[in-house]
């Protein structure tokens, strides 16, 4: 459930701690779960750099345990951004074991099959700067310029291929193009900004990543919601579309390291006595056409474009940045869509106008899409 990670988040928030994740934890396979768990290793790191100490769980069988964490986003990035790994005794440094496994697995997501990259119904694509000695994951990268790809519709018809080919979906009836449009100004806005700090520094840790799944949900099902009344809201929506009583979600989460969106538009670190309202404001912003923080006329594209594409597919989204938990959904079958000022008006995740919710590191992205609606 969201409330128990937010929970984790303010303790990360109020004192330096250790982390334990689970090898298994069936948030992940919630919408957004898998990037929402990285983004609380990535703050919890922060927070304790130099000496965050992952401590590895004893919930599965001894020989199993460091593949079945290391097969999922958010164990990959924990064990990426530790400063020490302790075993399962407690006391144990397994850090150069652990970390020669990382980068075991890292090979299989860069070079590997789709076969070796899929977890369950979910393709990871990370990128791990500080552990890429042979460059960054050609999946999303150009080898020889090491620019974001210009086109993402080979990648994504490729992931669809694999990932619908045991359920009653076919390629044909889902709008690859869209898709292949929101991993490109998603991953380039996330791009951008994962990787240095407001001074333009690198940073010694940095990550980013897409997440491409397909969600299931019998309507009604109030456990897929993992306890956000917003996304409940969104799938009671589809029963009124759906002609039959099981909707498939494609979802597009992405997640970064970086400062995060308000502080980006706001070129500093947000001070904690700064409204939370004027922290909505600096996030607003950042969607509004031609405003970037880039001084590139190139970009201040993507977010615009996002939200059109959303619309256009009655799709879903939240953004977990700074103090800020926001929202934004819309009905399917919307005919010549475009954005509105009230398109552009975000509500926190737990309803109502923004508050504030734990300070976090970086930004999350997590859409949903509708597909085999049945119509």
């Amino acid at each position: 459930m969201y409330d128990k990670v937010e929970s984790a988040l303010n303790l990360i928030n109020e004192r330096r701690s250790g982390l334990t994740v689970p090898n298994k934890w069936a948030f992940e396979a919630r919408a957004g779960g898998s990037v929402s768990g990285a983004q609380l290793a990535i703050t919890w790191s922060r927070r304790n750099e130099a000496k965050a100490t992952l401590y590895l769980n004893n919930d599965v069988e001894p020989e199993l345990a460091a593949k079945t964490l290391l097969d999922r986003t958010y164990g990959l990035i924990a064990a990426s951004f530790a400063d020490q790994i302790i075993g399962r005794d407690g006391t144990r440094d397994v850090s150069v074991a652990m970390l020669h496994l990382v980068n075991k697995r890292l090979k299989e997501l860069y070079t590997g099959r789709f076969d070796e990259i899929i977890h369950g119904q979910s393709l990871p694509l990370v990128s791990i700067d500080h552990l890429e000695r042979a460059g960054p994951n050609p999946f999303l990268y150009h080898s020889k310029t090491e620019e974001v790809l210009g086109d993402f519709t080979g990648l994504v018809r490729q992931a669809l291929d694999r990932l619908i080919q045991r359920n009653r979906l076919r390629v044909e009836d889902i709008d690859v193009g869209l898709l292949a449009s929101l991993f490109r100004e998603l991953f380039s806005n996330t791009h951008l900004h994962a990787r240095t700090d407001l001074e333009g520094a690198l940073y010694r840790r940095s990550a980013r990543g897409i997440v491409f799944a397909l969600r299931p949900v019998d309507i009604p099902h109030e456990s897929f919601a993992a306890g956000l009344p917003a996304l409940k809201a969104y799938i009671e929506s589809m029963e009124r579309e759906a002609a039959r009583p099981r909707v498939e979600f494609l979802e597009v989460s992405v997640f970064d390291s970086g400062p995060g969106l308000a502080a980006r538009s706001f070129r500093s670190l947000i001070p904690p006595d700064m409204s939370i309202e004027r922290e909505y404001e600096l996030v607003h912003e950042c969607f509004l056409t031609s405003r970037t923080s880039i001084p590139n006329p190139a970009h201040g594209w993507g977010l615009p474009r996002v939200m059109l594409a959303l619309k256009s597919a009655g799709g879903f989204m939240r953004l977990r940045t700074g103090r800020l938990s926001l929202c934004k959904w819309f009905p399917p079958g919307k005919k010549e869509p475009h954005v509105t000022s009230d398109d552009l008006q975000f509500m926190d995740i737990t309803g109502g106008p923004p508050r504030h919710h734990a300070r976090v590191e970086g930004a999350v992205f997590t859409i949903l899409i509708p597909i085999g609606l049945g119509n």
